[in-house]
């Protein structure tokens, strides 16, 4: 058998055994023993309502919380932009949520543009200014994170948080995005 008459049908192959082997990443991403050795956490943008961060944006900061009492980290940063109509960004909501926590105004910086993960990681970028930092998200969304702060060439840590409710509909939401992303379709 000719190599052109081959490819065609291994391709097929191919493509579904790296989709089953990102989909393990993103259900089993393992959650590393941090070294608490960082300058800096960025919390991953999700959403918030009229200022007030929703669930899952409450349990990222709240990881963040923990790492600056434990003295893991001097600053935090919350990134996420805001749609249209929004009186507030996820990264200012966040902020105030924090401050609320009382986490001193001066730790905290805001991102306030991104609407992707992609730009939650290159709008920050600047915030976090080679400083040794970790990403705070939630655990089925820490593959994706890792693998597209890794291709920014960001060396960084990440504190996952675990997701109780509706992880299926999650995780395949995780895997399709990611899918995209090494498709080119996303940025």
């Amino acid at each position: 058998m000719r190599l052109t008459a081959v490819v065609p049908l291994l391709a097929p192959l191919l493509v579904a055994a790296l989709t089953l082997q990102d989909a393990v990443r993103v259900w089993s991403y393992p959650k590393p023993q941090l070294d608490c050795s960082a300058d800096v956490a960025l919390v991953m943008g999700a959403a918030q309502y009229d200022g007030e961060p929703s669930p899952a944006l409450r349990r990222r900061l709240d990881r963040a919380l923990e790492l600056f009492e434990e003295g893991c980290i001097d600053t935090i940063i919350v990134s996420g932009g805001s749609r249209p109509g929004d009186r507030f960004s996820e990264g200012e909501a966040g902020v105030r949520y924090l401050v609320a926590s009382g986490i001193p105004r001066h730790a905290l910086a805001e991102e306030n543009r991104a609407g992707t993960s992609y730009q939650n990681l290159i709008l920050s970028r600047p915030l976090i200014d080679g400083q040794a930092a970790i990403i705070v998200t939630d655990d089925l969304h820490a593959y994706r994170t890792a693998w597209l702060a890794a291709r920014l060439g960001l060396e960084v840590q990440v504190a996952s948080v675990t997701v109780h409710g509706g992880r299926g509909a999650y995780g395949l939401r995780e895997l399709a995005i990611l899918l995209a992303y090494r498709a080119g379709f996303v940025r």
